[in-house]
């Protein structure tokens, strides 16, 4: 199984969870046009409004609240630019969503607290809490105090952080749990367990929840959209009800209810924070609120992290290729300056490299693990055929070139330095093989399975440990480092030019 397989599955990422038509019970969804008229509810508005859903049809916001509250719902649509806004009626929490035909309220069920906490005693609560996150030293700390801190503040029985890798797979960085919740503290999980519809939702929404993994799915009155002739489109709204195949996965999970928090960095979905109960439970929106707040923090300390870490990376990279271009000036001699250093070449060291051959005037310098001398003239005539004005580099060279499993382990990794490409002449940066053991939550190729009815799927029933050993790759060639390999190769050009004073390689 390659290194790079694809999790995310095709068939769970076209999925339409924006169009479900359904809402969960914890509020109601009224949708109105323009001039504030109702178009469209869920048929448990008579919980609030002691009317069925029929008899609200065609009335205005107004009538059926109040003139103040039609008045302020107006005025956002016409003044937030669109955005979702936070606000409350006769003592309910109500969310407000501007779409261009359709104003849609989710209207939550529950009174909430007439005198909440002010602002000030929030703050005072979390203080700690943000000053725990804010000092942590690495992304890992900031991974595991978060968890702890908001297993703390939630009252959740596992809080558990996600990271995304480049396929969009979520590896559990650090949790926080009840004895009796199953431990998934470095676990992977497949990207169809969070399918792209469900991922871009989060770039509006900050957070998602399920109160109770058991609510019965309320339906939209009437089915299509008067306004729009289609399904309602739900993709920002929290009410929005659950997929099937969701409720299955929580059950197989036994998890009565959830919470999802986004994390951000520069616009891109990082992670989540994932919140698991075993029972229903009242997510309230001062809930929330913190939460949402407390996501902006730890994705803003993370990137900070990032940031200095990209920077302290890049700086030693740039020391390390000052100090090779000074030495090969100094001794005015390419060869020479390509092997200076302390014990190994500083382009070694430089590009993190486990082997360095440099192949020049029909010899072979080596230092550190490198394939044999008949090895590497081999892999030279395979690289003539290459596109000698560029630098090549992989980090499988098992899946492009046929080498044997000895090979492999001390040369899994190449990056190749043209020298003078046409005479066979290059620098030669190996990296040995790096075993990496996926802990996958569950048989990621057992996600999903099918009924006897292909419209019928369900998710794995298991997320115990499945170990995925990939062998044949080291580890990867960072963007950073083919750069500066390719600033070397157009500085060699240049050092050996006609137009240089006879310089000596």
């Amino acid at each position: 199984m390659s290194q790079y397989s694809k999790y995310d599955s095709e068939f769970c990422g076209n999925i339409p969870i924006h169009i479900i038509n359904t809402v969960q019970t914890y509020a109601v969804l009224v949708v109105l046009d323009h001039q504030l008229v109702i178009r469209q509810v869920s048929e448990n508005v008579d919980v609030i409004f002691g009317k069925n859903a029929r008899e609200l049809i065609d009335i205005s916001l107004q009538e059926l609240t109040s003139e103040a509250f039609a008045e302020q719902i107006a005025g956002l649509r016409e003044n937030n630019g669109g955005q979702r806004f936070t606000t409350n009626w006769d003592g309910h929490y109500v969310i407000a969503h501007f779409q261009p035909e359709l104003i849609l309220l989710e209207i939550e069920t529950g009174i909430a607290a007439r005198e909440g906490a002010t602002f000030m005693e929030h703050f005072r609560d979390m203080r700690e809490t943000i000053h725990r996150i804010d000092t942590a030293n690495d992304v890992q700390s900031v991974c595991t105090v978060a968890a702890d801190e908001l297993k703390k503040v939630s009252g959740f029985d596992k809080v558990m952080i996600y990271a995304f890798d480049k396929d969009w797979n979520g590896h559990v960085m650090a949790e926080a749990r009840e004895e009796e919740m199953e431990a998934y503290l470095r676990f992977t999980f497949p990207a169809s367990d969070i399918p792209k519809p469900a991922r871009d939702i989060y770039k509006n929404n900050p957070y998602r929840f399920i109160p109770d993994r058991d609510f019965e799915p309320v339906k939209l009155y009437p089915v299509i959209n008067p306004v729009t002739h289609a399904f309602l489109d739900m993709s920002d709204c929290n009410v929005r009800a659950v997929a099937a195949v969701h409720v299955e996965y929580l059950k197989n999970m036994k998890v009565g209810a959830s919470m999802s928090v986004r994390l951000m960095i520069n616009g891109e979905l990082w992670g989540l924070i994932a919140c698991h109960h075993r029972t229903a439970r009242v997510i309230d929106h001062q809930l929330c609120t913190k939460l949402e707040l407390l996501s902006t923090i730890i994705s803003a300390r993370i990137n900070t992290l990032q940031l200095q870490g990209y920077f302290d990376y890049n700086s030693r990279l740039n020391n390390c290729y000052t100090q090779v271009i000074a030495n090969i000036y100094k001794n005015d001699k390419l060869s020479d300056g390509l092997a200076a250093g302390d014990g190994a070449p500083i382009l070694m060291n430089m590009l993190q490299a486990t082997g360095m051959a440099v192949i020049m005037n029909r010899e072979v310098r080596f230092w550190g693990t490198v394939p044999s001398k008949s090895e590497i003239e081999d892999l030279t005539l395979w690289l003539h055929l290459k596109d000698g004005r560029r630098v090549f580099h992989t980090d499988s060279l098992a899946a492009a070139y046929e080498i044997s499993a000895s090979l492999a382990e001390i040369a899994s990794g190449l990056l190749a330095i043209p020298i003078q490409a046409q005479q066979d002449e290059y620098i030669l940066l190996f990296r040995n093989e790096h075993i990496q053991t996926t802990r996958w939550g569950g048989n990621p190729e057992e996600r999903i399975f099918f009924d006897k009815d292909p419209q019928i799927y369900h998710p794995r029933h298991s997320f115990k440990l499945w170990q995925e050993h990939v062998k044949g790759y080291s580890s990867p060639w960072r963007p950073e480092e083919i750069q500066a390999a390719e600033n070397l190769r157009s500085f060699i050009f240049a050092f050996l030019s006609p137009t240089q004073d006879n310089r000596d390689i």
